[in-house]
């Protein structure tokens, strides 16, 4: 175990990376999480600009409709989700983030129309439940972090393992 893992007081049991379940359970969850990722960043990206109202026309951010297109492909995948024993809680904690993220999305939207704190307090709560969810769902082993490094310049083309 890690000391990350230690400190934190997380015990994760070890995986066999030979289960072909496991590795295709990976893959799948890799992608749809990923998305929400993204989904969860883009949707915090617009709550800064609203709030700090240097968007002065939230007509002038980006298009939410892309959004919920990218958010209903991550759905249909998290349909199809076939977890092996040991992550069968990864569907419905992304079941879970879509919520929020719905309701970040609806809330975002009637910024758009009407700016208020009250509004910009319910989308940053449901975005940071999501981003909690997220984070939940995390394991380094199977390539779920919530910050992607693989590319920054401090891992010098090295992979985390």
């Amino acid at each position: 175990m890690s000391s990350v893992g230690q400190a934190s007081g997380l015990s994760r049991p070890s995986l066999d990376v030979t289960d072909e379940r496991l590795v295709a359970h990976a893959l799948a969850v890799a992608s749809i999480f990923g998305t929400l990722r993204a989904i969860v960043g883009q949707l915090s990206g617009m709550l800064i600009l609203l709030q700090a109202r240097l968007a002065r026309d939230p007509g002038d951010l980006p298009d939410i409709r892309m959004l919920r297109e990218r958010r209903d492909e991550a759905v249909e995948r998290i349909a199809h989700l076939n977890p092996p024993l040991g992550r069968t809680a990864d569907r419905s904690r992304l079941q879970e983030v879509v919520v929020h993220l719905d309701a970040a999305i609806s809330t975002i939207e009637q910024i758009r129309r009407a700016c208020s704190n009250e509004h910009i307090d319910g989308a940053s709560a449901r975005l940071i439940f999501a981003y909690r969810l997220m984070q939940s769902i995390c394991d380094h082993r199977i390539g779920l972090t919530m910050v992607d490094t693989s590319h920054a310049c401090c891992t010098c083309g090295k992979k985390l393992v």
